[in-house]
């Protein structure tokens, strides 16, 4: 690829633009960004440049899956339009070039950049996530985000246990208005326990039972009391819980198909990120097997504008049918597989046969 004149016409024609929309896009929502946390970005003196910089490029890569598959997408839409409209495409083919011979160079971008976000999958983006959400917990105080605080956590326990708090201090190392669900029927409520796995120690303590007709009493309680039975992984309580959408690939497939500590419930989660990992980056793809067909039409009605008003919408529109896909799976509504499958199979029947039908 790149060896004929044509070919590196066209690689050069589609770059120009593909990285003039990337940069413009970018940078403007750095902008939008960087005035939203302004205030903390000044008031916060340790805060340094190469700590914005690195921030900003995890921005990046956090929106990648939808920032490459856009910018190939307009540009896509700008070279054939121009091809066509130029008569070269006809050229092209008088030439004896078929049409998908002609698209082979788009291919080789959209691979590249199926092969980034895959990349990015398993080995950046859970980096830059967990580094996104300390940031913004450390730094932003003013801002929507650094005020918005969830009501609860959850930790779920090698044993099947779930440790629900309220708060946790990382410098005092202490978990707050906790429950200890052990059980359907058993239930642990603690107001506040040392976050040492292997010395927890709980203050106001109160141990509940179901009892014979179907109601918590109280079985015993404690001012300070040793729990030993309280188990948790050594480094849980220190980094914080890891949420399933910043897990690596590799850390999702030990999870769903070697764990057999993974409950039902947190089974249907790990598979819909798994799932969605797996097939998000080849959006690329889709994107130009869809859009490329409309580009190279010969017909005097067609339009540039509706061309690039419609393949965006079009885009965005699926981004959006995929993550209401996977919420519905991550609540077992649908099978994860086949949640994540559906907005590809869709749009494979839309737009997927009118490129079958280019020679």
């Amino acid at each position: 690829m790149g060896s004929k004149i044509w070919q590196r016409y066209l690689l050069a024609q589609f770059f120009k633009v593909f990285f003039l929309f990337l940069a413009g896009f970018f940078l403007l929502y750095s902008v939008l960004d960087y005035s939203t946390h302004m205030q903390d970005f000044i008031k916060d003196k340790r805060i340094q440049i190469a700590d914005l910089c690195l921030y900003y490029g995890y921005q990046f890569i956090k929106r990648a899956d939808l920032l490459l598959p856009l910018a190939l997408l307009v540009a896509v839409i700008k070279v054939l339009t121009t091809l066509n409209t130029s008569r070269e495409l006809i050229a092209l083919q008088a030439a004896g070039l078929r049409i998908k011979t002609i698209f082979r160079p788009f291919f080789l971008v959209a691979w590249v950049c199926s092969l980034f976000v895959l990349i990015s999958e398993e080995w950046i983006l859970p980096q830059s996530l967990n580094y996104l959400d300390k940031f913004r917990e450390t730094h932003f105080r003013h801002s929507f985000k650094g005020k918005r605080k969830d009501p609860f956590f959850v930790l779920h326990l090698k044993d099947n246990s779930k440790l629900v708090y309220k708060e946790y201090l990382s410098d005092k190392e202490i978990f707050f208005d906790v429950f200890w669900i052990r059980s359907f029927d058993d239930i642990w409520r603690i107001k506040e326990l040392r976050a040492d796995p292997k010395n927890p120690i709980g203050k106001y303590v109160d141990h509940l039972t179901r009892n014979n007709d179907g109601f918590f009493e109280k079985k015993e309680s404690f001012e300070t009391c040793r729990i030993p039975t309280l188990k948790w992984q050594t480094n849980l309580p220190r980094k914080g819980i890891i949420p399933i959408e910043n897990r690596k690939i590799s850390q999702l497939y030990r999870l769903l198909f070697i764990n057999d500590a993974t409950t039902k419930y947190q089974a249907g989660e790990i598979a819909t990120h798994f799932y969605y990992k797996i097939a998000i980056p080849w959006v690329s793809f889709l994107a130009l097997i869809g859009i490329s067909p409309y580009c190279i039409r010969y017909t005097r009605t067609s339009s540039g504008l509706i061309l690039y008003a419609t393949g965006v919408f079009s885009l965005i529109a699926f981004f959006m049918l995929i993550d209401a896909c996977a919420i519905l799976g991550e609540n077992q509504k649908i099978y994860p597989l086949a949640a994540i499958a559906l907005p590809f199979v869709l749009s494979l029947l839309c737009c997927g046969w009118k490129y079958a039908k280019l020679k």
